[in-house]
């Protein structure tokens, strides 16, 4: 995209001309964007296998996915919202994020939980722990679903307190260090960066680090109706239902299918 240097900005929906870099490049023939997450690039690759290697994963968080659905931007968004109030996930978010044509169809589960470096030298076991002096923390960007779960726990743990969230937060030394996939934060514990993160239990494992299990969170997609017809989100879809993803998937550590690929919600 070429834009004129007396331009300032593009506006949101504005048409511009779009060149590509070389003949050989190909618009994708799937698009999934959300939130970062293992089994979903197990699942990428079996596609691959099949033949669609024109896959674009964009890693933005789950609210970022659900916008990116909304725009028509993307095809596919994985997504782990957990609503306060009800202790649900993903559902009430379809209805509360306004989005329309598209189906919500039910992923696995993941178990969540403290990242901590090999024996826990510093002991981290709640909470409580991260407003610790001598306690570093690494965030997630804003917008994914684990950041959402670290600021509903932090907000309790403010309650209990009798003080507010900012409060909290300001005590938690490394909060505004944020990582933008599970495996950056493992990998920032493994390097003596940070002492302790949140992420998923498969994380911690690959780099050879501690986790103490929080909660088991369910993994879902958004797929917009009209992209339906293409041959990709069939395959994906497809590739989701299996029984030898299913076995794949359950393989790696913390992860659990029940009904893969059965439709929650259609709106």
């Amino acid at each position: 995209v070429e834009i004129p240097e007396d331009v300032e900005y593009v506006d949101e929906d504005e048409e511009v001309e779009v060149r590509l870099f070389g003949e050989m490049i190909k618009p994708a023939e799937l698009t999934i964007i959300g939130s970062h997450c293992i089994g979903l690039e197990k699942l990428v690759e079996k596609l691959a296998v099949r033949g669609f290697k024109e896959v674009k994963l964009i890693n933005v968080g789950s609210t970022g996915g659900l916008h990116a659905v909304k725009r028509g931007e993307a095809d596919v968004a994985g997504m782990h919202l957990l609503d306060e109030a009800t202790g649900d996930y993903n559902i009430l978010f379809v209805e509360r994020y306004g989005l329309r044509d598209v189906l919500l169809i039910e992923g696995y589960l993941r178990e969540q939980g403290f990242i901590l470096a090999k024996g826990n030298p510093k002991n981290i076991k709640s909470w409580e722990d991260l407003l610790r002096e001598d306690v570093y923390f690494i965030n997630r960007n804003k917008g994914s679903g684990t950041r959402v779960f670290v600021d509903l726990n932090l907000k309790k743990l403010a309650q209990e307190r009798g003080l507010s969230f900012d409060d909290v937060v300001k005590m938690v030394r490394g909060y505004s260090f944020e990582a933008k996939t599970h495996s950056a934060v493992a990998a920032a514990v493994a390097q003596g960066r940070a002492d302790v993160g949140v992420g998923i239990r498969s994380a911690a494992s690959m780099y050879g680090l501690d986790f103490i299990p929080l909660t088991v969170e369910k993994y879902d997609f958004v797929v917009r109706k009209s992209s339906l017809k293409k041959s990709a989100v069939k395959e994906f879809i497809e590739i989701l239902k299996s029984s030898s993803f299913k076995e794949e998937l359950e393989k790696i550590p913390g992860f659990k299918a029940l009904n893969p690929g059965n439709v929650l919600l259609e709106k």
